[in-house]
């Protein structure tokens, strides 16, 4: 999965790779392997390139805010796709939502036959020890829903469908 993580102003592309319960994570041109396992419902314990460290990391309206060490760093997360901007390009046809990376279903926010708007959030989904909402990418109807609450997918699986 690639992600564009913009703090303070400057913006990278990450990209997060899980083998065997471990995540490879490339930033620009740095590769670092990394593990994770929460210590607290905010907090985990990180083992990055061996180096242990703690970590608090909340949920903000702009993305999460990240304390390690005692710095404070502000994150905001945006899906990257080969460098688009998912939310300006002209679909047609079907929007079939793909787990973005391996992980389970937390709760399903829609129902099958639901119009809803893009932005709308349409699936929880708990992956790398915290919890995401994947949401439309566009308005449409829920056409096909194929994740149950509690399911675990894999990286690429097909969640639902929008029309």
């Amino acid at each position: 999965m690639f992600f564009d993580a913009i703090t303070s102003g400057q913006t990278a592309r990450i990209e997060v790779r899980e083998a065997q319960g471990r995540y490879r994570v490339t930033i620009g041109d740095k590769t670092l392997e990394l593990d994770w396992v929460r210590t607290g419902e905010h907090e985990a314990s990180i083992l990055v390139d061996g180096a242990s460290h703690d970590i608090t990391v909340e949920k903000t309206a702009e993305g999460f805010g990240v304390l390690i060490r005692g710095d404070r760093f502000d994150v905001d997360l945006k899906d990257a796709v080969k460098g688009v901007d998912l939310g300006k390009v002209a679909h047609t046809g079907p929007l079939k939502l793909t787990a973005p990376m391996p992980g389970k279903i937390v709760k399903v926010l829609v129902a099958q036959g639901e119009v809803v708007e893009a932005g709308r959030g349409v699936l929880v989904m708990e992956a790398m020890k915290m919890e995401n909402e994947l949401k439309a990418a566009r308005a449409g109807t829920i056409q096909e829903i194929r994740v149950k609450e509690g399911q675990a997918v894999e990286m690429g699986a097909l969640l639902l469908v929008i029309g």
